[in-house]
This record gives C-alpha cells, sequence and structure tokens, in this order.
C-alpha cells in the first residue's frame, strides 16, 4: 500500500515523492505547517464563506 492512492490524488505534483501517499504528504505538510493542495479548495471555500457572512452581518 505505498501509492495507495495515486490515482484519487488531486496533488498536480506527480513527481513528488508523496504524490498519492496521503499519510507521507499529511505528514510532510504539517511539519512544514502548510495546507496540503487537496484541502486548499475546501479551506478558500470556507474563507470566503465567513467573509461573506461576516460582510452579510454589517
Amino acid at each position: 500500500m505505498e501509492k495507495c492512492n495515486v490515482e484519487n490524488c488531486t496533488c498536480p505534483h506527480v513527481n513528488c515523492e508523496n504524490h498519492g501517499k496521503c499519510c507521507a504528504c499529511i505528514n510532510a505538510h504539517y511539519r512544514k505547517n502548510s495546507l496540503v493542495y487537496c484541502m486548499r479548495k475546501i479551506s478558500e471555500a470556507r474563507i470566503k464563506r465567513a467573509v461573506d457572512e461576516a460582510l452579510a452581518g454589517k
């Protein structure tokens, strides 16, 4: 199961040693204090929703 998620991996960095290895990828990003690529759209959508809700409340 070394590369169990290769076909479903959304990361465009296909040459990365962690491509398709979610746990290794998450751990590497955690150490760098950065967000994994596959979660960025979710994060951006939550931020946008929070801003929209804050602006609507004004």
